[in-house]
């Protein structure tokens, strides 16, 4: 476990930054596959696991993925409002904000979909592939309880990205995105929940509403946020009630 995510981190370092400074959307891309993804395919290979147990794809209850849409619309909010209130405190170098600025430019749609494929999607799939599926589990199993693997899937998760001026918000997505993987036994929620955020994320900097502070923020926007948020651990419960009591994971 500690090997596999080592070695992403690595790979991730030193090849994955080269391969970004020559390219930056192939670069991620690459990056995502080889570096992120391959090493848990190596990973399940070496230690000859059981793929199934380690990256569980299991098709979702239409509840769960509600559950993951209206956690992330929530927590997407709250967490771009700790930002702007974090810059003021803790500003953003501003070669790091223009460095951010420059990833999000597009031209026509068609663009735009291809950026969110790269910046988007194949992150969701392929960093829950490592993060809730490999790493969470190994991290459940040796401290012999789920809450404790979440929570430090979620540290990792912060730490891998190597930003201390988005570590809060990163950790807490981590949170929920553990606890979707905890209680789903699926990695399916957490990748949709994961894909989302990143789009509203993304779509937000593109558009400039981040930088020009013209995301809503209101009590109105937050007391939505909270019912959205409080919604979610609601649908998941219906769902594990619908569940076959054989396969419910607690």
């Amino acid at each position: 476990m500690v090997l596999i995510a080592g070695l992403a981190f690595f790979l991730n370092l030193s090849l994955g930054t080269a391969l970004q400074w020559a390219s930056v959307r192939w670069g991620v891309a690459l990056s995502q596959a080889l570096f992120i993804a391959g090493p848990v395919a190596l990973g399940i290979r070496w230690f000859y696991l059981q793929p199934a147990s380690v990256l569980p794809w299991r098709r979702p209850r239409p509840a769960e993925i509600a559950a993951a849409l209206s956690g992330t619309l929530g927590l997407n909010h709250l967490l771009t409002l700790y930002g702007a209130w974090q810059d003021r405190i803790f500003p953003t170098p501003e070669i790091l904000r223009a460095l951010f600025d420059g990833l999000f430019v597009y031209r026509g749609p068609l663009d735009f979909a291809a950026l969110l494929a790269v910046f988007a999607l194949l992150p969701a799939v392929c960093e829950e592939m490592l993060f809730r599926g490999f790493l969470q589990g190994g991290l459940t199993r040796l401290l012999e309880r789920p809450a404790m693997g979440v929570i430090a899937s979620a540290l990792v998760f912060g730490l891998f990205h190597l930003d201390p001026w988005r570590f809060v918000g990163i950790t807490v997505l981590g949170l929920f995105l553990g606890s979707l993987r905890c209680v789903t036994g699926s990695l399916v929620p957490a990748v949709v929940a994961h894909a989302s955020n990143n789009v509203i994320s993304i779509s937000l900097a593109a558009s400039g509403r981040l930088a020009e502070g013209r995301v809503p923020a209101s009590a109105g926007t937050i007391v939505v946020a909270l019912l959205l948020i409080a919604a979610a651990p609601l649908l998941l419960r219906g769902a594990q009630a619908g569940r076959n009591p054989a396969t419910r994971v607690l």
